[in-house]
Formats: C-alpha cells, sequence, structure tokens
C-alpha cells in the first residue's frame, strides 16, 4: 500500500475546480483541528495523523512545521515504529538532498518533518536523491511514470509512504503554480492507480484548497482509501488506529500465503 501523504490539502474553498481528480475518489472528511483554537499546523497534526495522539492538546496550542523535541517520545513510537515491530516492511520512500540532510539534522531541534522523524526512530533511513528506492518528493518530471513507479514499490512492501510537500509549499509562496501542482498530482495518482496500486490519501490541514490566501485553513482533510472500505477516522487522531487495523489484515494475508 502507498500511504500518500499530501501537505496542506483542505476540503471545500476551490477544490472541485483546482483538483476535480480527488472528487472522482469519493474523499471521507476528517478533522484537523483537533479540537484547539487557532489554525492547524504541520508538525502537532502531522504527529497526530503517526501516532493517534493529540500532539495540539499535548502542546496546548498548534504547533509547525516541524515538530518540537518534546513530541519526539510521541514519534518514537509511530506508524513506522508499529509496523515494524508487527514484521511488516516497511518503506520511507522520499529522496533527500545529501546536504540537506546535513544541515537539518545539525541542531538538537531537527529541522525534518513529523514523517522524516518518525522514520528515523524506527530505524528507516533517510534515502539520498539517486537511491534505487527513493522517489522525488514532488516536481516530477513525468508525473504519471512517478506513479507507476510508486506502484511497483507498494507491490515490493506492505508499507510505502511518501510525502508530497509541493503543494503546501505553493499554497504558501507561489500560489499562481498551484494548478500547475494539481496537474502534477493528478498525473502521479493517475500513474499509481493504472498499475493497480494500493492508496491511503490524506493530509495534516488546509491550505491549498483556498488559493486566495497563503494562510492554513480548519476546513477537514482528506481520506481516501481504495482498498476495502472502513468506517472512516473522524478526526486526525483516529487515522493511526484506522491504518493498524489495514496493515493487521495485510499481516494476516501473509501468514496464510505462507
Amino acid at each position: 500500500m502507498l500511504f500518500l501523504f499530501v501537505d496542506g490539502l483542505g476540503l471545500g474553498g476551490a477544490l472541485e475546480d483546482l483538483f476535480p481528480f480527488l472528487l472522482e475518489l469519493h474523499p471521507q472528511p476528517v478533522d484537523a483541528t483537533l479540537g484547539v483554537e487557532g489554525l492547524p499546523q504541520s508538525g502537532t497534526g502531522q504527529t497526530a495523523l503517526l501516532t493517534g495522539e493529540n500532539a495540539a492538546r499535548l502542546l496546548g496550542r498548534h504547533q509547525g512545521p516541524f515538530p518540537s523535541p518534546s513530541l519526539r517520545p510521541l514519534l518514537a513510537r509511530s506508524l513506522y515504529a508499529w509496523a515494524r515491530r508487527q514484521g511488516l516492511s516497511v518503506l520511507h520512500a522520499n529522496a533527500y538532498r545529501h546536504e540537506y540532510l546535513e544541515q537539518a539534522t545539525r541542531e538538537r531541534r531537527l529541522f525534518l518533518s513529523a514523517f522524516a522523524q518518525a522514520a528515523r526512530l524506527s530505524g528507516l533511513p533517510l534515502l539520498p536523491q539517486g537511491h534505487p528506492l527513493a522517489l522525488p518528493p514532488g516536481f516530477w518530471e513525468d508525473p504519471y511514470g512517478a506513479g507507476a513507479r510508486a506502484a511497483d514499490l507498494a507491490r515490493r512492501f506492505h508499507l510505502v509512504v511518501l510525502e508530497y510537500w509541493a503543494l503546501d509549499l505553493a499554497a504558501h509562496r507561489q500560489p499562481g503554480t498551484l494548478p500547475e501542482r494539481f496537474t502534477e498530482l493528478t498525473g502521479f495518482l493517475r500513474g499509481f492507480l493504472a498499475e493497480g496500486g494500493e492508496l491511503c490519501l490524506t493530509s495534516d490541514h488546509g491550505n491549498a484548497e483556498e488559493p486566495w490566501h497563503p494562510r492554513h485553513t480548519r476546513n477537514p482533510v482528506p481520506l481516501v482509501y481504495t482498498g476495502s472500505p472502513l468506517p472512516p477516522p473522524a478526526d486526525l487522531t483516529g487515522v493511526f488506529p484506522w491504518l493498524q487495523v489495514i496493515l493487521a489484515s495485510k499481516l494476516s494475508k501473509s501468514d496464510r500465503n505462507t
């Protein structure tokens, strides 16, 4: 399965015009506010996604873009760590520039996303650009081909995680390029699904669906799953236990096939 995390994608606003393909996948709304005042942020939202813990309530605020050191104990018990303990094969597929990793890991406060921190804490490597298992996290020259390659990786691992952060970056800094990013993401999804890949897609907060401003939104985020239907979680903290059910069923199938 591919867990495609799309940073900064909410339901509402102009999404119907910007990203109509997503609506064909019948996304379910998931609350991203976590019952905390203010606009949802990446650090606490992603931590909630990956751990099932309300990181924003724990801190008393939404915090981003990178998780604070106080959230590291939660991230050590993330989806990655749980899946590996179950014996599932897991790949954090994002490709990183070597110089970025050196700079991002230099200080006590890691300038890495919750996904990257959780992967490291579970013992997974952060793959450099050019690694045979690594995928660029956006700005693909051939989005359809990148999606097809992701489908191949998803056949080789129980769980492949890819962070697509280009959408949130565009919404904050270059909103005029958002149509290009949505077109890119559509091509990737078409390429992946054409190969029969199993997809889980969600986000941490809204942003790009309202391109007339650069701020995050309080809109719900989408949850798409193309496997057997399950009742969707109500909010970000429910995604982790929801995925545990899905992945545990994959482990059971593997046991039956051996």
